[in-house]
């Protein structure tokens, strides 16, 4: 893929990872609910950059995915970049393509490295669901009573139909026959798979802590919580006798992601050892009440592309917004269970909308670090309908860990 020639440009330019760190997820107002979205995108960005020790003034551009952007102010990702140190001459980019934003973010700055228009981009996501706020138009003025809109449920509802996306996800595991215990199946699998990486300290080696009221957040909020017997009892959340309740879907939850990409051939020059290529990456789109199915129609495609099949992948990573989304890799793709979110998913972690993307691709590479596996397959749905995924390899060891405070 990357071989095929462009007119006026030449041959396509291989793109590496050369760093990837997160914030610890936070649930909803819980230990990250008081520091800023903003905030939050500026610890990733400077822990991402620390981790290797790259000077903030050698990236060309930097390009964060950010879902619900109200009450953020004037160009978020600028602001988020000047508390990460960056300076102000390094151009800034906020993308938004729903939960497919932060991989997005990385699309365009692969494509923009690849070509020959940037070096090295700084992509990620960052969301603070807990500060997310309400709004009203008033602008005309009003006599009487006004309402108030929640974004935050704005921002998780079909805008097609008006049905919130949990009714859509309904809908489509009753086509497919897909049970409430299929549903808490996977959900406990993906608590007990975070509970273990993170006792196996494979966790920590994704985190950089933030400053929080009283000290520092440093390991995830939910997985704390998991409760196997009180997870079967819950009721089902979008509709009578359904399968999907409040436990066994991603929670509302804050937190960002940053990773480093760069020209191959620009890392040797700077002698960074990367951690992983990207192979190749893929959209979809589909009728917006079948979005969970997108994330595994750009799978399928960029398997196509990379002229790669399932066999060829060692782990994947898909983005649980509900249960249903190994279970969809499972029958749609035929994947095999123990090779999808071995380290644990969304539904234990949280999923702030605009850093999943970004995110499920750096645990990706802590996955194929830590087991050896070659090739991975990141894959992420998004509202309105359609996917997002990206196939990477695994290149040599990962560096030693760099301590820093922003």
């Amino acid at each position: 893929w990357y071989q095929r020639r462009v007119h006026g440009i030449g041959r396509m330019r291989r793109v590496v990872i050369v760093a990837a760190k997160r914030t610890p997820i936070g649930k909803s107002m819980g230990v990250l609910s008081e520091v800023p979205a903003q905030k939050l995108a500026s610890i990733a960005m400077a822990g991402t950059l620390n981790s290797i020790k790259f000077p903030a003034k050698d990236l060309d551009e930097v390009i964060f995915g950010n879902v619900i952007s109200a009450g953020l102010g004037q160009h978020p990702v600028k602001q988020a970049a000047l508390g990460a140190k960056i300076p102000e001459t390094v151009n800034c980019m906020l993308v938004n393509r729903i939960c497919g934003s932060g991989l997005i973010s990385m699309i365009v700055g692969a494509q923009s490295i690849m070509t020959g228009y940037r070096n090295t981009v700084l992509c990620g996501g960052f969301e603070s669901m807990s500060r997310v706020p309400h709004s009203v138009y008033i602008r005309k003025g009003m006599t009487g009573h006004s309402k108030l809109n929640d974004e935050l449920i704005e921002g998780l509802t079909d805008a097609a139909s008006g049905d919130i996306m949990g009714l859509c996800t309904e809908r489509v595991a009753k086509r497919l026959n897909i049970t409430r215990e299929d549903m808490d199946n996977i959900a406990i699998r993906s608590y007990e798979n975070s509970i273990k990486a993170k006792k196996d300290k494979h966790l920590e080696k994704e985190i950089v802590e933030v400053p929080i009221k009283g000290g520092v957040s440093k390991e995830d909020e939910e997985i704390l919580k998991f409760d196997k017997e009180k997870m079967k009892k819950l009721k089902s959340a979008f509709m009578q006798n359904g399968t999907i309740t409040a436990a066994n879907a991603s929670k509302i939850s804050d937190g960002a992601q940053g990773i480093l990409l760069m020209a191959e051939d620009v890392a040797k020059e700077r002698n960074i050892t990367p951690l992983a290529r990207i192979v190749a990456f893929e959209e979809a789109s589909t009728a917006p009440g079948d979005f969970t199915i997108g994330a595994i129609h750009a799978a399928q495609k960029c398997l196509k592309k990379a002229d790669l099949t399932v066999k060829d992948i060692c782990y994947n990573e898909l983005n649980e917004a509900f249960s249903i989304l190994p279970i969809l890799g499972q029958k749609l793709m035929g994947l095999e269970l123990d090779r999808i979110n071995v380290f644990g998913g969304a539904v234990a972690l949280g999923h702030p909308l605009g850093m999943s993307g970004a995110r499920i691709v750096g645990r990706l590479i802590n996955v194929l670090h830590a087991k050896g596996g070659k090739y991975g397959l990141a894959g992420i749905c998004n509202g309105g309908g359609g996917g997002t995924a990206m196939i990477i390899e695994r290149l040599q060891q990962r560096p030693q860990p760099i301590d820093f405070h922003l």
